[in-house]
C-alpha cells in the first residue's frame, strides 16, 4: 500500500453558484436512498458528523451536508454517544442520578476532553482511508478511483457512503483482508476492513463466527497495547506498521507500508503530528467503550466480587462472547448501541460501565503511565467468563431469515 501524502485531500471546485451545489447535494442523497433503502449498517455506540470545531475546520463539507448524508447511516453516525461517555469520564460534571435526563456533556466541543482525544474516539469509526482496487465506485460520482487520494468522511460523504455499503454488500459473500489472497477474500480498505472485515477488534468484536473468545480477546488486547504505547511514545510515528513486534500487527499489517501516522491521520499528518499521541488515547477508548456495548459483546450479569489482579480497580463484569456482525440484523445491532441502551444500566449509584472504564484510563493518561503500568488493568477489562462461548451474531441479534 503506497505511503500517505501530506497534503489534505480537496474535492474540485464547482463551476457554478452555491444553490446549484445545494440541489446537486440533495439529488445525490435522493439516489443513495433509493440505492440503499434496505440496508443496515454495523456501529458502534453513536458518534456525530463533526467531532469539534477545529476538526470542522478540516472538511469541505458543512455541517448540514453531513448530516444530511449521516441520517442515511443510521446509528453509526447520529448522537454524540462516544464523545460524550469520553467527556464524562475526563471530569464532565453531571450528577450520578441525572444522566438520563442531563445531556449537557454530550453538546459538541465540551473541554473536559481535548479536540484530539474526540478526534481518536472517532477514528474507529471513521478512520481515513484510500481506495483500493477492489472498492467500488458510485455511479453518480463516476466509476474511476483516485487510488492516491485521501478519503474520510467529513470531506467526501457521498463517496465514503457509497463505499461503506458497497462493502457491506461484498462481506455477505467474502472475507475483507487487508493481507493475503486466499480464495474467498478481497482486499479491503482501512474502513471497510475495520466495519466489516480482519480488523472488527478496533470495534471489540470478532471478525467472523467461530472464533474463540481468547482468540479474540488476544487481538484486542495487542491492539490494546499498539494504541497505547503511541499514546506514551514507546512507538513513534514514524515506525513501520509491518516492523511492529505485535502478533496482530504481524498478521493484520504485515504486507502494508504504512506507518503509524499514516494509520491515524492520513492525508493530515503535517496538522495533527504533535498530537498523534491524544488520538492514539481517544482510539483506545473507543475499543474499551466497545466492549461495554451488548452487540459487541455479551458479559456476564453481575460482576465478580472484588478488585482487579493486580491493579486497584473493582472487576468488572467478564466476558461470555464476542459477537461478529455478519449474521446480525442492523436494526436490532442499533438498539443496544444507543446512548438509551448506555444510560439503561445507570442508577442512582452506579454509572455506566463504559463511562467507569473511562474514567479509571484517564488516570492513567493523566499520569502519562506507560503501557506495563496500564496493561493489568486492560487484561481485567477483557477478562472472559468460565462459562464462555465462540463468536456469534448473539441470540438477541441473530438476522431473520
Amino acid at each position: 500500500m503506497p505511503l500517505a501524502s501530506n497534503r489534505i485531500a480537496q474535492r474540485p471546485k464547482r463551476p457554478r453558484g452555491a444553490a446549484f451545489a445545494v440541489m446537486r447535494f440533495i439529488k445525490q442523497v435522493a439516489v443513495l436512498a433509493g440505492a440503499f433503502a434496505l440496508s443496515t449498517v454495523a456501529a458502534a455506540f453513536q458518534i456525530a458528523p463533526t467531532g469539534s470545531a477545529f476538526e470542522s475546520k478540516l472538511t469541505n463539507e458543512s455541517e448540514a451536508s453531513l448530516a444530511a448524508v449521516a441520517g442515511k447511516l443510521g446509528i453509526l453516525i447520529k448522537g454524540r454517544v462516544h464523545e460524550e461517555i469520553t467527556q464524562i469520564g475526563m471530569g464532565c460534571p453531571v450528577k450520578l442520578g441525572n444522566l438520563t435526563q442531563d445531556l449537557s456533556c454530550s453538546a459538541l466541543d465540551r473541554p473536559f476532553a481535548s479536540a484530539y482525544v474526540i478526534y481518536g474516539v472517532r477514528w474507529n469509526d471513521l478512520p481515513p482511508f484510500k481506495q483500493t482496487d477492489n472498492d467500488g465506485g458510485c455511479p453518480f460520482l463516476g466509476k474511476s478511483k483516485n487510488v492516491n487520494q485521501t478519503i474520510r468522511f467529513s470531506t467526501q460523504p457521498l463517496r465514503w457512503y457509497c463505499l461503506f455499503m458497497d462493502a457491506e454488500k461484498k462481506a455477505q459473500t467474502l472475507k475483507i483482508v487487508g493481507c493475503g489472497n486466499a480464495k474467498g477474500s478481497m482486499r479491503g480498505n482501512l474502513m471497510t476492513r475495520s466495519h466489516f472485515g480482519d480488523l472488527q477488534f478496533l470495534h471489540a468484536m470478532a471478525s467472523e463466527e467461530g472464533i474463540h473468545p481468547g482468540a479474540t480477546r488476544a487481538k484486542v488486547l495487542d491492539w490494546l497495547e499498539f494504541a497505547w504505547k503511541v499514546f506514551s511514545r514507546e512507538i513513534k510515528p514514524d515506525t513501520v506498521l509491518r516492523d511492529i513486534d505485535i502478533p496482530t500487527f504481524k498478521e493484520h499489517f504485515g504486507c502494508s507500508e504504512w506507518r503509524v501516522s499514516d494509520l491515524y491521520i492520513l492525508g493530515h499528518q503535517d496538522i495533527l503530528l504533535p498530537h498523534l499521541h491524544h488520538v492514539a488515547f481517544g482510539s483506545v477508548l473507543h475499543t474499551v467503550q466497545d466492549s461495554f456495548a451488548g452487540a459487541h459483546v455479551s458479559r456476564e450479569q453481575s460482576a465478580p466480587a472484588g478488585d482487579c489482579r493486580d491493579a486497584d480497580f473493582p472487576q468488572p463484569r467478564r466476558i461470555v462472547e464476542f459477537h461478529t456482525y455478519g449474521a446480525q440484523d442492523g436494526g436490532l445491532h442499533d438498539d443496544d448501541d444507543s446512548r438509551e441502551a448506555m444510560t439503561r444500566l445507570s442508577a442512582a449509584d452506579k454509572w455506566p460501565d463504559a463511562v467507569v472504564a473511562t474514567r479509571n484510563l484517564y488516570q492513567f493518561y493523566d499520569a502519562r503511565a506507560k503501557w506495563e503500568e496500564v496493561q493489568p488493568y486492560m487484561q481485567c477489562l477483557f477478562e472472559l467468563a468460565d462459562e464462555r462461548a465462540n463468536s456469534s451474531p448473539g441470540k438477541a441479534y441473530q438476522r431473520r431469515q
